[in-house]
């Protein structure tokens, strides 16, 4: 790929320039307000080459995660995913008394989920947030499990102290792999035809006066499971018994197993959630929050309470009680995938490596990024040339020799290959010491969303017309500073990663099982915590696109002085 350069009109270019300023005037730290509009200077664009290529994003550490996965997602190009959960139980009481003739009322688990508050002409309604799937009305086969495998805290083959990680394939960091035969110790609860449902939930009790039911209080949408209960409804079933739940709980009120919290998980192992489709292709995947306080399994219960009046009569009434256990121990998603045996082949393919990709797929979970080198071409050029046109080292002494007004990348997508729900953000990272570019941290553009932050920097998709009336979507992202430290400040011009992402706030890196190395001893050690938790994927034209007009651009506009 050849680079090339136009000169824009004098006359057009303090507009420009201006425009671009009140824009995005937080981006611009190095553009110097005196220079615009005078003769001696003047704004050129460049396009410089790019080189893109696909890699495979492999097992990462799951476990710890600030948000969990669950269900079943269809990727029409990638292929499926059944994503599982596993979590310690954690006792909010500890050596508990449940009285005298404890009795079993019931076993709640509560997972809330997040959503959105809709209010319209005095209702309220509510819309369920990370919610992935082609049809919420489409059910999932959910199934827990009493856990019988040991989530241990530390790892004993590492050094002393060091925790224990758990990767998204099921496996530990030495190679011991989470069985399913232990995993899916005795069945709890299955629900062969299970939606995520954005339905309040009403509780209700008898009322003293009246002896009728009423409403007590109402949730909001949450998973909310009954564990014991036999044939709660057709086909959904909770086959554990009253004695079940005696003998793992009310039965060890006086045993060490409930006075520690170390104890209880060595002997109450947590849940396994189990998630399947219930025909092929179809399904739904959310986004829960396991680690939240609300998030609990509670026993409630009813006993008798003996009391002694002051005339030494004893006076016998039932009371009730609540034993809640919570997701506060060790958490961790397990992905099972299977993936398009064609489509993998071409990203594991690196023999394109050197020369970039026609095209890129990014997909998040275990699925697959993109590196892009800046100022490299098909040819292996690796920028230094270019970088020369922008600047003088001599003795280690930096000159400037063009001031970079704006420099971004656009990345094209091929609707062609896959045309469904795209993510909404791309995150681009420096690969090498696995943190954010500079213009991420100096964009402090906010939306009440979280997610949507950064949006000066990271672009959300956008669609464009083109000349001919075409409509095209694309991501662009602005890397003025990035280029800028380059530049001026003669920093490395390191690879950069490419993936998506449900939230470019959450950039904490989940680790690799194995890392991944590149050339020129670049180690890919693992991907941000949004690409994680985000189970969309597009296909992005690359630096030997067959469509030559949307191979991915970097785009620099620079003022020069006429006399240099």
């Amino acid at each position: 790929m050849k680079y090339f350069k136009s000169v824009l009109f004098k006359s057009v270019c303090s507009l420009s320039l201006i425009f671009i300023i009140q824009a995005c005037d937080n981006e611009f730290s190095e553009i110097g307000t005196g220079i615009v509009g005078t003769p001696d200077f003047e704004i050129e664009n460049g396009i410089y080459p790019v080189k893109a290529y696909n890699k495979k994003i492999t097992p990462f550490q799951s476990n710890g995660l600030i948000q969990n996965l669950l269900g079943y997602y269809y990727d029409p190009l990638f292929g499926d995913s059944k994503v599982h959960f596993v979590g310690q139980l954690t006792p909010k009481t500890l050596a508990p008394d449940f009285g005298d003739n404890t009795k079993l009322d019931s076993v709640i688990l509560t997972i809330p989920y997040s959503n959105t508050e809709i209010t319209s002409e005095g209702s309220t309604t509510y819309e369920l947030d990370s919610l992935y799937g082609s049809d919420p009305s489409i059910p999932i086969k959910l199934s827990v499990y009493k856990n019988n495998y040991f989530l241990r805290d530390f790892d004993p083959n590492a050094d002393l102290d060091a925790s224990q990680n758990y990767y998204s394939n099921g496996t530990l960091a030495q190679g011991e792999t989470m069985e399913a035969s232990e995993l899916e110790g005795e069945l709890i609860y299955q629900d062969p035809n299970f939606l995520y449902e954005a339905e309040t939930i009403e509780l209700w009790e008898i009322n003293e006066e009246t002896g009728e039911a009423e409403v007590a209080s109402t949730l909001q949408p949450s998973l909310r499971l009954n564990l014991f209960g036999g044939d709660i409804e057709p086909g959904v079933i909770a086959p554990t018994t009253e004695a079940f739940w005696d003998n793992l709980i009310f039965s060890k009120e006086e045993d060490e197993v409930l006075s520690t919290i170390s104890n209880f998980y060595e002997y109450f192992r947590g849940l396994y959630f189990k998630a399947e489709p219930t025909a092929p292709a179809q399904g739904n995947l959310i986004q829960l929050n396991f680690s939240s306080s609300d998030a609990k399994v509670t026993l409630y219960y009813n006993y008798q309470n003996t009391t002694t009046v002051d005339d030494g009569v004893e006076t016998t009434t039932t009371a009730y009680g609540e034993y809640e256990m919570t997701f506060t121990g060790n958490r961790v998603n397990i992905f099972e995938n299977d993936f398009n045996a064609s489509v993998l082949q071409t990203i594991e393919d690196t023999t394109t490596d050197a020369e970039g990709d026609d095209y890129l797929y990014l997909k998040g979970g275990e699925g697959s990024m993109a590196v892009v080198e800046l100022f490299a071409d098909e040819e292996g050029n690796s920028g230094t040339d270019q970088l020369n046109e922008f600047r003088e080292v001599n003795d280690g002494v930096v000159t400037v020799k063009r001031l970079i007004n704006e420099a971004y990348l656009e990345f094209f997508v091929d609707e062609t290959q896959l045309n469904t729900d795209f993510p909404n953000r791309v995150y681009l990272y420096d690969l090498e010491n696995n943190i954010p570019v500079r213009d991420f941290y100096i964009d402090q553009t906010t939306n009440t969303v979280s997610s949507d932050s950064k949006f000066t920097h990271l672009v959300p998709l956008a669609t464009e017309t083109t000349a001919d009336g075409t409509e095209q979507k694309k991501y662009k992202i602005r890397l003025t500073e990035h280029i800028n430290n380059i530049i001026l400040r003669d920093s490395t011009n390191v690879k950069l990663g490419l993936v998506v992402s449900s939230n470019v706030g959450a950039v904490v890196s989940r680790g690799f099982q194995n890392s991944i190395d590149l050339e020129e001893d670049t180690v890919i050690e693992g991907v941000p915590l949004g690409t994680v938790l985000s189970p969309k994927s597009v296909v992005l034209h690359g630096n030997n696109s067959p469509n030559a007009a949307k191979r991915v651009k970097l785009n620099i506009y620079y003022t020069e002085p006429n006399n240099y």
